[in-house]
């Protein structure tokens, strides 16, 4: 299962919505933004640790912050999200890629998957890996790869994603500092209880006069 939240600049993560997340994907936490020039990335295995970092994620830099529901791979602080692929350059991932399941029970297809990136871009310095990673050629070749996924890929330029697109947490699904913060996906936590969904009709309107 697993989420990625992105938190933009200004806002902050609801320690109530963290809470409802940590009950179905509690098998570590991570996080990565940039601020003052540096990457700053951390990951854990308690939900108190993830409350006290996220209280403490600077409101005017973008945040992206993980948490696990492991498919392959052992329940420890190793596995949990971001992975460092190499010096400056980090990655997040939410789903299976089934083809890259290691023969290791106890190794996961993340790490594959970070290992393989790190092998690809083995002789290239900074900017050439950025390059590549932004590259028309390494999203096509790497669609197929993470169909079904979202992977998030973090350097000094900032972010790269890849597969499925976020999804915008709306009124009608959670309150307070939620709305218009995009998660990867809505099948790894609830909507909040008691919060009720515009009627029908309603709906298409405000989406049509919307977009």
């Amino acid at each position: 299962m697993c989420l990625i939240i992105k938190k933009p600049v200004g806002r902050q993560i609801a320690a109530d919505f963290l809470e409802n997340v940590w009950q179905r994907n509690s098998h570590g936490w991570g996080v990565f933004h940039r601020h003052g020039g540096r990457l700053t990335w951390a990951k854990g295995m308690a939900f108190d640790e993830l409350l006290a970092f996220n209280r403490q994620l600077p409101l005017d830099a973008e945040a992206y912050l993980h948490l696990r529901k492991a498919t392959y791979g052992r329940i420890c602080h190793d596995l949990a999200h971001p992975y460092l692929v190499r010096e400056g350059l980090l990655l997040m991932h939410n789903g299976s890629i089934h083809h890259l399941a290691p023969s290791d029970p106890a190794q996961s297809d993340t790490a594959e998957l970070a290992r393989l990136l790190r092998d690809m871009l083995a002789g290239l310095d900074d900017t050439q890996a950025q390059a590549l990673l932004r590259s028309e050629g390494f999203g096509r070749l790497m669609a197929p790869l993470v169909q079904g996924s979202m992977v998030v890929l973090f350097d000094a330029q900032g972010a790269v994603r890849l597969g499925r697109d976020w999804h915008t947490v709306q009124t009608y699904e959670w309150d307070g500092e939620m709305p218009g913060i995009q998660v990867s996906n809505t099948h790894a936590w609830s909507p909040k209880p008691g919060l009720q969904r515009p009627p029908a009709g309603r709906w298409r309107w405000l989406s049509w006069a919307l977009g």
